[in-house]
């Protein structure tokens, strides 16, 4: 039998997006435009950020392109990119 890890998934409804960015001490710099995508290297918005979670202790950010999705949680899962 094949044991699968636990994961915990939270949501952020888009509405709280702003709040989210304020609570993790981020929303200077993504007012800056200083915050990318950690796929393509887009400057992630208000408008495109789609994704966050953290892997070895840094903050990984992707944007809403289909693609990115696909290959980031594919780095997440172990998969070569």
């Amino acid at each position: 039998m094949i044991r699968r890890e636990k994961e915990v998934i939270r949501a952020i409804y888009h509405r709280e997006v702003t709040n989210f960015f304020k609570l993790i001490r981020l929303s200077e710099k993504l007012a800056q435009r200083e915050i990318n995508c950690s796929i393509c290297g887009e400057i992630i918005t208000l408008d495109n950020f789609r994704v966050v979670t953290r892997k070895s202790d840094k903050l990984l950010f992707c944007c809403n392109n289909e693609l990115c999705i696909q290959n980031f949680t594919s780095y997440l899962k172990g998969d070569k990119v």
